[in-house]
């Protein structure tokens, strides 16, 4: 992000009656508070005032500013999400080569996979919404917008005054200063476990079977753990002691290699790590390190946001997985799942670098597609396949890209083993398979920036028409009067043609074998063989 960018957002002035630290001292959520910075920062604490039916912050929008509700009910949504029944896939059948596809047992792949009613979909606020009822309401003492505040990232929701309210909006400096005071990191840490962390901790799939009685119990012993970032949570190698939830935040997984680090993953609000070493009473086998969002990152003058865990020591987690087994059994398969991708990312060049290797950061594709264009006759059926084997019609194919000797590297997914496309998602939109492929869920907000993150153009921006999808109608009346942000555009990403049969269709279709996906390493390494051989006169040219 540009200087003149950063200055151009926290150039905000507040509406409504803004504020001085006389004003503050009777509310619980500022007493203790040292208030000198509001002497220094004048103006940037108002207290304003919504009708009932007015709207606070749209999805999608840029925010430099937090809230704090003091009176009255607030509804936050997803636009995107609001009418699940209405938001169905528009399957197209296609041309011959759909045609084709079918007779060979091939079936249109859903651009959305499935999900269960309570799987959650995290947002910046004190509440977390599910994928069956995208809407939850906030009420006194809650807050929201305090990450796209901090990172000056997209808002995640829409929030409309559900009756007449009254709350406080702080400008990112303010509320900056105001989380250097232990008093208010406290207040807020026990405003998280009295209201959020009961309902964080059900989310997680693996505590579903958990009985009332002992979440409470484990809500109430739980540590509340704050991260700056780049501090490392745990390094590979240490004595494992305890699991973690994220409470807000990313953090990124990595491991040691020959050469030097691999990335095995980002993980965002919702997801934990750390249980393997746990269960298996081993040491840590990857390294955990808190990240900044992708917006404040390397931006002069602007601190990252802190990263907020939940910490389960050993003996709450030894407590737990013995009064339920099947906690156990649960944990050990995801367990499993998270060691076969790290032996299956443990493959590591041991190829010199070129400069043009590097810039084209081909070593970071573990499935990157190439076209050779010594056979490829400009036919267009890989694009054509890619289109009819999806049921929303789009491409995930651009033919365009840069080259490396006879090949061309289109704009096409080729699953990074550093997908730096996953940082910063206001609302953990975009995911990664078993398989390793990205997927972007169906309640994206259309805010760009995994396309924005995606170094080599590989996540494209389709309106919703081309989608085949229809938006909710809860909310029409206010998106006819331009009170809420439409969501008119969604990310699409090559999902690797993971449920066909046949594999990837562009590949499966080219009829000159022109088209193919490769291991990078594999790749540079056969080509590396090539290229001495051809010099030394091995191989005819």
């Amino acid at each position: 992000m540009s200087k003149r960018k950063v200055k151009a957002m926290l150039a905000a002035t507040l509406q409504g009656e803004l504020l001085k630290p006389d004003d503050l001292r009777a509310y619980d959520i500022f007493k203790g508070v040292d208030l000198a910075p509001l002497e220094r920062y004048p103006g940037t604490i108002a207290r304003r005032r919504f009708k009932a039916g007015e709207v606070i912050c749209r999805e999608g929008e840029g925010g430099t500013t937090a809230f704090y509700l003091v009176e009255g009910r607030v509804r936050v949504f997803i636009q995107r999400k609001l009418d699940a029944q209405q938001n169905k896939n528009k399957p197209r059948r296609g041309g011959i080569i759909a045609w084709v596809g079918r007779m060979f047992g091939q079936r249109p792949i859903r651009h959305q996979p499935e999900h269960d009613a309570d799987d959650l979909i995290p947002i910046d606020a004190t509440v977390d919404l599910t994928y069956g009822r995208a809407a939850a309401e906030m009420g006194p003492g809650d807050v929201f917008g305090e990450m796209s505040c901090l990172n000056l990232a997209p808002r995640s929701a829409t929030v409309v005054a559900e009756t007449d309210c009254v709350m406080f909006e702080i400008l990112r400096n303010m509320f900056e200063a105001m989380q250097a005071s232990e008093t208010f990191v406290k207040r807020m840490d026990d405003l998280y476990r009295e209201r959020s962390l009961r309902g964080h901790l059900r989310n997680v799939p693996m505590f579903a079977e958990v009985e009332d009685e002992d979440l409470e119990r484990l809500r109430n012993e739980v540590t509340l753990v704050h991260a700056k970032a780049g501090d490392v949570v745990f390094h590979e190698g240490d004595e494992a002691d305890a699991m973690y939830l994220i409470r807000l935040g990313q953090v990124k997984v990595s491991q040691h290699a020959p050469g030097g680090e691999r990335t095995l993953a980002y993980l965002t609000k919702g997801d934990w790590f750390g249980e393997t070493g746990l269960l298996r009473g081993s040491t840590r086998n990857a390294t955990c390190k808190a990240v900044a969002h992708p917006s404040v990152e390397n931006v002069p003058g602007i601190k990252p946001a802190p990263i907020e865990l939940v910490r389960i020591g050993h003996t709450e987690f030894a407590w737990l997985i013995e009064k339920y087994p099947r906690l156990r059994g649960k944990l050990e398969a995801t367990a499993e799942l998270r060691i076969r991708d790290q032996q299956r990312m443990a493959k590591t060049a041991t190829i010199t670098e070129s400069h043009r290797v590097e810039e084209l950061g081909l070593l970071q594709g573990q499935n990157m597609m190439l076209i050779d264009l010594d056979r490829c006759t400009r036919c267009d059926q890989c694009v054509d396949a890619c289109v009819s084997a999806h049921d929303d019609g789009v491409t995930r194919l651009i033919r365009e890209g840069p080259r490396y000797d006879k090949y061309l590297v289109p704009s096409s997914c080729r699953m990074c083993r550093d997908p730096v496309c996953m940082i910063g998602c206001p609302v953990g939109s975009i995911r990664r398979a078993e398989d390793l492929h990205i997927m972007i869920e169906d309640w994206c907000i259309g805010c760009e920036v995994c396309a924005k993150q995606c170094p080599y153009d590989s996540i494209q921006m389709h309106a919703l028409d081309e989608l085949g999808t229809d938006l909710g109608q809860e909310y029409e009346q206010l998106a006819e009067a331009g009170e809420v942000r439409q969501v008119t555009q969604q990310a699409a990403v090559c999902d690797q043609c993971a449920d066909l049969p046949t594999g990837p269709a562009c590949v499966y279709s080219c009829p000159h074998d022109a088209a193919l996906r490769v291991n990078s390493v594999d790749f540079l390494e056969a080509m590396d063989v090539m290229d001495r051989d051809v010099h030394s006169g091995v191989v005819d040219e």
